[in-house]
């Protein structure tokens, strides 16, 4: 059951104290939570704030709502960000989004949207991993407080990160070895890339992320705090017995929470994810080999050309170019909502990289002052080890990306350009329990650097974010209910005519969503009153999905006097109503 949100003093001071100071971090689950009581309060006409669930870890999964009346009468959109918790500025982006809204309900187009749509926000589904950000030792963690023993040697947690050269953050070892697979890259020597003999390169460096082998089983860091990645742990095309999925799909409360929220809320329209996967920059397209089988892996033909319509209009209000592949993954949310809950859905980080071209003068003063930075193994260039990015040991540094060295060369190259500091730990010679007489250094890339600007470059990407769910929601369907027409027949019959229509710009629901059945058709119902019967006609009419400026007409007789209602619509597109006075 949604519980309210209820806060003590102490935690209304520290909201004060906070709206008194200018953000320069991401904040903690508290400072997070004193926030959204702050929105909700100062809007209070506008804004509401409750719980939809607990983390493992006990934290509450806050859910913001926006709009003006009964939420849930109204066609939705549900904005989740928060789920990997290396992806703090999908938190941020949400919240500031939501902020934003709120701050421009006055204008005309907010103002129209706050009275027809809601505005779902949970921007922060995965708190547990989050609080890592804040916690004495920094590192990326993706997973939730759940107790799990990761590499099934009977024992839980029994090898987490060590901070080597205490500075407080996780990052990675190098260490010269002749069965090193890893270089220094040509383009910038701060960054390892995997050697690639066929240029006639030779391995010079293993990599691990920082720490020790705790349990003396060969991998580091595989089984840390924490078990579970809720990414992993939807039910689309969940993968069983892999590292951080969880036992079964939907065992963490997360997940069951999230979706139990969204089959519960018929009005939902569509999903935005703000996380590491991006379907927006560009549409994900129809292909026939997809969805001529029993397991859909591909969107239906009307949905991608949906999708390539949503896509249109959020590189146009954007502006927003250049963005790295970032596919899918599996058993994430985004997929789930559009395969199994029959939602349109969109994911996109929201910020990436920006491109830029290094002077090179600039790469070449690089390369005789700089440490060399090791290339990410996974998508982000921080580790993962029990519950992070990496996986843990030589064997997760084996399984780097083929363009993760391009990646982290972007990253440093507009880290450059920013004059952004801590973004990278200078190589430091240590001496290493495991690789007695060899050279082991600790450095590289800070965690949480790559997906995470300043909190500051965040403010001009929530402005375009709000332009394109501002765009989006125009572009929503919406039933009319035209053309009303009686005719008496005599003898007291009359007969009515009606044309329900969506004068939308997108169909009333996703296709898929007739396949799923999780999604309401368009009803058309005859609410008759006393001494009235239908004599001709169906009294509920369902259908599949209205297109844009697709209308459909029914025709009833019916008998008696007096007035009766004709209601058409469904929640993803709103219901209208018409009545009507039979002829006496």
């Amino acid at each position: 059951m949604i519980r309210q949100l209820l806060f003590g003093g102490v935690m209304a001071l520290a909201c004060v104290a906070q709206t008194l100071e200018a953000q320069t971090t991401y904040n903690s689950h508290a400072q997070l939570s004193g926030r959204l009581k702050n929105l909700s309060t100062k809007f209070n006409a506008l804004a509401s704030v409750s719980s939809i669930g607990k983390s493992a870890g006990g934290r509450d999964l806050w859910l913001l709502t926006l709009g003006k009346g009964d939420a849930t009468k109204k066609p939705a959109i549900l904005l989740v960000a928060g789920l990997d918790g290396t992806h703090l500025a999908g938190s941020e982006l949400a919240i500031q989004t939501a902020e934003k809204m709120l701050g421009a309900a006055n204008a005309d187009s907010v103002a129209k949207l706050l009275e027809t749509k809601t505005f779902y926000f949970l921007p922060s589904m995965n708190p547990d991993a989050q609080e890592q950000f804040s916690a004495k030792l920094k590192y990326e963690r993706t997973t939730n407080d759940s107790k799990t023993d990761d590499d099934r040697d009977g024992r839980v947690d029994e090898d987490p990160f060590e901070d080597l050269n205490g500075d407080g953050v996780v990052s990675w070892i190098r260490v010269e070895d002749a069965a090193g697979t890893y270089v220094a890259s040509k383009e910038d020597p701060r960054i390892l890339v995997k050697a690639d003999p066929s240029k006639g390169e030779s391995g010079k460096y293993l990599v691990y992320t920082e720490g020790i082998d705790n349990d003396k089983d060969g991998v580091y860091n595989e089984d840390g705090a924490g078990g579970v990645n809720p990414e992993k742990n939807f039910t689309f095309d969940y993968q069983i017995f892999t590292t951080g999925s969880g036992e079964h799909a939907a065992s963490e409360p997360e997940v069951r929470a999230l979706l139990d929220f969204l089959y519960r809320a018929p009005n939902i329209f569509a999903v935005l994810t703000f996380g590491p996967n991006n379907n927006l920059s560009e549409a994900p397209r129809f292909d026939p080999a997809k969805v001529d089988r029993r397991i859909l892996t591909g969107p239906l033909a009307k949905d991608a050309k949906a999708m390539e319509q949503v896509s249109k209009l959020y590189n146009g209000r954007t502006a927003l170019k250049d963005a790295p592949a970032m596919p899918q993954t599996r058993g994430n949310f985004s997929q789930t909502a559009y395969y199994h809950a029959g939602r349109y859905s969109f994911t996109t980080p929201g910020w990436w990289t920006p491109k830029v071209e290094a002077p090179k003068d600039t790469t070449r003063r690089a390369a005789a002052t700089a440490p060399a930075t090791p290339s990410a193994p996974a998508t982000t260039g921080g580790p993962a080890g029990g519950g992070g990015r990496m996986g843990g040991g030589a064997a997760a540094a084996a399984t780097s990306t083929a363009n993760a060295g391009e990646d982290d060369a972007r990253f440093l190259k507009w880290a450059d350009k920013e004059k952004l500091t801590g973004v990278y730990v200078d190589w430091k010679a240590i001496q290493h329990p495991d690789f007695p007489g060899q050279k082991v250094e600790v450095g590289g890339i800070v965690p949480f650097s790559k997906l995470n600007p300043p909190v500051s470059y965040l403010a001009a990407a929530a402005d375009k974010h709000v332009k394109f769910l501002t765009g989006l929601g125009a572009q929503m369907p919406e039933i009319q209910l035209v053309n009303v027409k009686t005719e008496s027949l005599g003898n007291g019959l009359t007969r009515i005519t009606a044309t329900v229509i969506n004068k939308g710009l997108m169909p009333t629901y996703a296709e898929i969503g007739d396949r799923v059945r999780f999604v309401q058709k368009v009803k058309t119902e005859l609410k008759l009153g006393a001494g009235q019967a239908i004599v001709s006609g169906k009294r509920l009419n369902l259908r599949a999905a209205l297109a844009s400026d697709e209308s459909e007409e029914y025709t009833w007789l019916v008998s008696g006097t007096g007035k009766l209602t004709i209601e058409a619509g469904c929640p993803t597109a709103g219901v209208k109503s018409a009545s009507v006075t039979l002829a006496p």
